[in-house]
């Protein structure tokens, strides 16, 4: 709340910094038809795509691994399973706050280090390395275990805290860049370790309350830095977080003991230079430097470069040939692939992935212009702005749990993919038809129905992903949805401002020009309105009236693109197949 009502006061027509709260057709049957053919792909490896499936629930043995089972399916005793999920929970809490506890502090921060030029860079250097380190922290933990990438994560956490207790923007930024690199891994890693601990008949519920615990550190992240910065100061922000993640280091040390043939143990009997030798340096520098330059393109685009300028269009050239590298380096020349390639081949994968990526962009794209919706169209103040978002927290968790407890009971989650993307649908177009005659009990409501859908979607496209694939492919494929969670937040909203930006100037210059006879006085006029929605109370009511207009056709501008993209994200799941969610970690 405390996030998005900084944001409407300050940046709002400028929402390339990107507070992800925690994150899919042409081709995709594509990979069927070639196996049927059997020159293209063979079909003993079309066979572990359909691992799971419904349609073909004969095991493939090999993938699994078995294990005594005293403790109800689940991988460790239940006072023992309960204490590490705890501490994974505190560690998906700590990433997610610590994406949004500068919202409220970037003004104070970069006044206080006479930096305000800059101020971005404090929170955008944790969200880029956030987002562009996540893809390869699948394959890094299955080689070298879960518990030894948690701890690493863990410790660039607390590093990366330890380092922005300083009075040097550039170590500042630093501090933050690593400490979003561990956050990353944290979220991530975290979801896998409970792939590795609980079946996947119960892994909704338990990834309906790690939604939870991240959605309360996104929505908190504001607020607690400001009541910290206000009696201790800012810097005592990101030091109270530093016993924090030495308490989850400390637990998941002395209690992540899994089972023997766990995949997430790592490799066996390798020395850590064995070990080295077996990660793909080359396709993760490939894949990160794609996905940093051009989340960087998107985070400073129409900010601080134009999108029409050759540094803009330099950029995404760049990570164009980055991406097309990767890709090579991963189908052809690396032996053990960071991301196989070849998983987005199954058509579950794909249709889950791309659901993840089009809902994201939607639904933030609403997250974020709602509120703006609300201050510059309706003159609300941050308060009655932040109390409306309130509802939509609960209806996130709500949905969240209600699906986990719904593929708990049924051991499917085809029909509620389809019930969520209806409601989805349903509550983004309720959006695009919001005027300023607005009741007030609607402005409480607005958020819920696309809200609860994608908290949905979200524990379901995990789950439908992870039980599509081979048990020895989870980490990968949580690492795949991840990546895409990620980038459909940034370049989802990156998206929307373009839009509301263009229409927003574009409906300006054509009112005020109208209103007002004296050009120059017209075009400050524009120049203010562009700025911040604080002018617009200081101009005179006609003037207000259109300023207000061409707000709320900005926005409207940005709903539409969510309705598109949100009913990409729809269609996409409807290709996803119905695989079994295995009630025992030995998917039997």
């Amino acid at each position: 709340m405390t996030k998005d009502n900084k944001t409407n006061n300050h940046h709002h027509l400028h929402p390339n910094i990107i507070h992800d709260p925690s994150s899919e057709t042409s081709g995709i049957i594509a990979s069927e038809l070639a196996a049927e053919d059997g020159t293209l792909i063979s079909q003993d490896s079309f066979k572990s795509h359909t691992y799971g499936s419904i349609e073909s629930e004969t095991p493939t043995t090999t993938e699994n691994y078995e294990i005594d089972d005293p403790n109800g399916g689940y991988a460790l005793p239940k006072a023992q399973l309960y204490t590490v999920v705890s501490s994974l929970f505190m560690a998906s809490y700590l990433s997610a706050l610590d994406a949004t506890v500068v919202t409220t502090l970037l003004t104070l921060i970069a006044s206080d280090l006479k930096e305000i030029k800059n101020i971005s860079w404090i929170a955008t250097s944790y969200l880029l390395s956030s987002s562009a380190f996540q893809p390869i922290f699948g394959k890094l933990s299955d080689i070298f275990g879960r518990k030894f990438i948690l701890m690493g994560c863990t410790f660039l956490f607390g590093i990366g805290c330890f380092i922005c207790v300083t009075d040097s923007l550039v170590w500042l930024v630093i501090g933050r860049f690593i400490t979003g690199w561990g956050g990353s891994g944290l979220t991530s890693v975290g979801t896998m370790t409970m792939s590795d601990l609980i079946p996947l008949r119960d892994r909704g519920l338990y990834q309906g309350l790690a939604n939870i615990c991240f959605g309360l550190g996104s929505a908190s992240g504001g607020f607690i830095g400001g009541i910290i910065a206000d009696t201790l100061g800012w810097k005592y922000v990101f030091i109270l977080q530093i016993p924090l993640a030495i308490i989850v280091g400390v637990v998941i040390q002395f209690n992540l003991n899994l089972p023997e043939g766990s995949p997430g143990l790592g490799a066996h009997g390798q020395d850590i230079w064995q070990k080295l030798k077996r990660v793909d340096f080359l396709g993760s520098f490939c894949l990160i430097s794609a996905l940093m330059i051009i989340l960087t393109a998107a985070s400073l685009g129409g900010r601080d470069i134009a999108y029409t300028s050759k540094l803009f269009l330099f950029l995404c050239g760049l990570s164009a040939i980055f991406l097309g590298g990767f890709i090579y380096v991963e189908a052809y020349i690396s032996e053990e692939p960071i991301i196989p390639i070849h998983l987005l081949g199954n058509r579950t994968v794909l249709a889950s992935s791309l659901t993840n990526w089009f809902y994201t962009m939607g639904i933030f794209a609403t997250m974020f212009y709602v509120p703006v919706y609300y201050t510059s169209v309706l003159d609300m103040s941050a308060s009655e702005n932040g109390l409306r978002l309130v509802p939509n927290l609960f209806s996130i968790s709500m949905g969240s749990v209600g699906a986990g407890l719904y593929m708990k009971h049924t051991g499917k989650y085809y029909k509620l993919t389809v019930f969520a993307g209806i409601l989805a649908i349903l509550g983004v177009y309720k959006i695009t038809t919001i005027t300023p005659d607005i009741p007030t009990w609607q402005q409480f409501l607005l958020l819920i129905p696309s809200g609860l859908g994608y908290s949905c979607i979200l524990t379901i496209t995990l789950l439908a992903l992870i039980a599509a694939t081979p048990f020895k492919y989870q980490a990968c494929t949580t690492s795949i949805q991840y990546t895409f969670r990620s980038t459909g937040s940034t370049l989802g909203v990156s998206a929307a401002s373009a839009i509301f930006q263009n229409i927003l100037a574009q409906q300006l210059t054509k009112k005020i020009y109208a209103i007002v006879k004296d050009p120059k006085q017209a075009q400050d006029i524009i120049n203010e309105a562009l700025e911040s929605t604080n002018f617009i109370n200081t101009v005179p009511k006609a003037v207000q009236k259109a300023i207000r207009s061409s707000y709320e056709s900005g926005c409207r501008g940005a709903f539409y693109f969510a309705f598109a993209t949100v009913t990409l994200g729809v269609v996409s799941s409807l290709f996803m197949r119905e695989h079994k969610l295995h009630s025992n970690l030995n998917r039997d």
